[in-house]
């Protein structure tokens, strides 16, 4: 049986351990190279013989597209087993078997992205062919060839943040629930700040997920818990609230947000980081996400993947040209950006009660 802890889009838990070469091993050098790990209790290792023989006889597959295979045990001094080619790098770490949940009898296969985050999780005894099932998702990872940047733009691509049936269910959720057109934050010529429909600056259609809506717990805890260790990382910013969570559809000839800060107008100043998730890709053309002040490069994170970045950065959704683009949206900001908000909602309260 193995353990429902470790799921798709969730981070690797470190890894320290002794190879099979007796050289030490860390999991911060996996980094840069995606891998196939397979994860082995003591009790699991003989029926998985035939398994890791058909890992090392695709050694090659693995290295065509820049991944290495693992095996990961749990504190076994067995090295070289019977029928073990040894073109496969084993690690003796019990305490990283522990922290996956695999126990003795349990057994695993796991494909981990460059960022050693989870693309698949997969059962061996359940799967036919688990060496062609990791080549497959192995092809499906985000890549692009290596090559000089000028002027990236400060952000985060993440993918698998949501996994693609939460997406689907996301999508039917929008089309069977009221929805209405989006709003620009921005102040009046009183000086207090709105939030008005301008179709010159936006237009697209907002479906909110209810802070009392069961779907929106669920939200919260897969995104904070994937979202905030990469701001904390990348930005030394700790998150810990979401801001509204929203599905919208950006349609053809009519879908678009020109280019914006999210976080100028006083009711959003508290806003510091954006979420830009897609939740389809191939059904429609255009909907690139853009970031002017740095380059011409589109963004476009694959479906359940999202971007990530600083709410102050200029952006823009550039223009949906055929089918519809559908996405989550939300900002994420940290404790002391809570007690702004807070602050900022008893001020305008207090101002609308005396009036």
């Amino acid at each position: 049986m193995t353990s429902a802890l470790l799921l798709p889009g969730d981070k690797l838990p470190p890894c320290y351990g002794i190879g099979s070469d007796r050289s030490f091993y860390v999991s911060e050098e996996q980094y840069g190279r995606p891998a196939a790990l397979i994860l082995a209790g003591a009790e699991a290792i003989p029926a998985l013989f035939p398994l890791e023989a058909a890992f090392a006889a695709a050694i090659g597959a693995f290295a065509d597209r820049g991944a290495d295979v693992l095996l990961m045990l749990n504190d076994n001094p067995h090295w070289l087993w019977p029928g073990r080619s040894g073109v496969i790098r084993a690690i003796d770490s019990g305490q990283f078997l522990d922290r996956c949940g695999v126990g003795a009898r349990d057994s695993l296969v796991l494909v981990v992205g460059r960022n050693q985050r989870v693309a698949l999780r997969l059962d061996p005894a359940a799967c036919p062919d688990a060496v062609a099932a990791c080549l497959a998702c192995l092809d499906d990872l985000p890549r692009e060839a290596a090559r000089e940047v000028v002027q990236p733009a400060p952000l985060i691509m993440i993918p698998d943040l949501l996994p693609r049936e939460l997406c689907r269910t996301l999508i039917e959720r929008f089309e069977t629930s009221p929805v209405e057109e989006g709003k620009v934050a921005r102040v009046d010529a009183a000086g207090k700040a709105c939030n008005v429909v301008d179709h010159a600056k936006k237009s697209r259609r907002d479906m909110l997920i209810r802070p009392d809506d069961a779907l929106h717990e669920m939200l919260r805890s897969m995104l904070l818990g994937r979202c905030a260790p990469e701001i904390a990382k990348a930005f030394q910013v700790h998150v810990a609230h979401l801001d509204r969570i929203l599905v919208s559809r950006y349609d053809a000839g009519a879908g678009w947000f020109r280019r914006h800060r999210d976080n100028e107008a006083e009711n959003v100043a508290f806003r510091q980081f954006a979420l830009s998730l897609n939740l389809n890709t191939g059904a429609y053309e255009g909907g690139h996400l853009l970031f002017p002040e740095y380059n011409d490069h589109r963004y476009s994170p694959p479906a359940g993947g999202g971007v990530l970045f600083s709410t102050g950065v200029l952006h823009e959704a550039a223009p949906v040209t055929a089918g519809r683009r559908y996405v989550l949206l939300t900002f994420l900001h940290s404790d002391a950006a809570e007690v702004r908000r807070q602050a900022y909602l008893a001020r305008t309260t207090l101002a609308v009660e005396s009036v």
